[in-house]
C-alpha cells in the first residue's frame, strides 16, 4: 500500500523542530518506528538547509511504499545542495554528509520553472 502526506513550514528555525516532529508523528502513525530515529535527523538537516540557505517557506513530504521510505524536502531556492569536505572543528556544513552515509539514496532536483528545488532521500524499510 502507498501512502503520502505533506505539510508546509514557514521558513523560520523554529519550524525544524515542527518537521522533525511530523516526520515522527507521521512514522508512528504508519508503524514505522524502526525508521524515525534515521529520517527525522536527514529531515532535520534538509530542513535546515532550507531555512538557512534557502530561506523561504519549505514543504515536507513523506511516502512510503513497497520496502522504501522517501521524504522530499521543496524550498524556494533553485541551487542544488552539494556535499563538501569540512574540518573536524568547522561548525555546521555536515548535514549533506550525514544523508549521504545515511540513505540508502539521495539526490535533488530543480522545480519546473524554476521555482525552487526538491531535496530527498530513501530509506529502507524493514521486513
Amino acid at each position: 500500500m502507498s501512502r503520502r502526506v505533506d505539510r508546509e513550514f514557514e521558513g523560520r528555525a523554529a519550524e525544524v523542530r515542527s518537521a522533525r516532529v511530523f516526520v515522527e508523528t507521521t512514522l508512528a502513525a504508519w508503524d514505522l518506528d524502526e525508521v524515525a530515529e534515521v529520517a527525522v535527523l536527514l529531515t532535520s538537516e534538509l530542513s535546515t538547509n532550507a531555512v538557512r540557505h534557502a530561506r523561504t517557506a519549505f514543504r515536507v513530504a513523506v511516502s512510503c511504499a513497497a520496502a522504501e521510505l522517501v521524504v522530499e524536502v521543496a524550498d524556494g531556492s533553485c541551487a542544488l545542495p552539494v556535499t563538501r569536505p569540512r574540518a573536524l572543528r568547522a561548525d555546521g556544513g555536515r548535514g549533506m554528509q550525514l544523508v549521504e552515509g545515511l540513505a540508502r539514496a539521495w539526490g535533488a532536483r530543480q522545480v519546473e520553472g524554476g521555482n525552487g528545488k526538491v531535496v530527498w532521500f530513501e530509506l529502507d524499510l524493514p521486513e
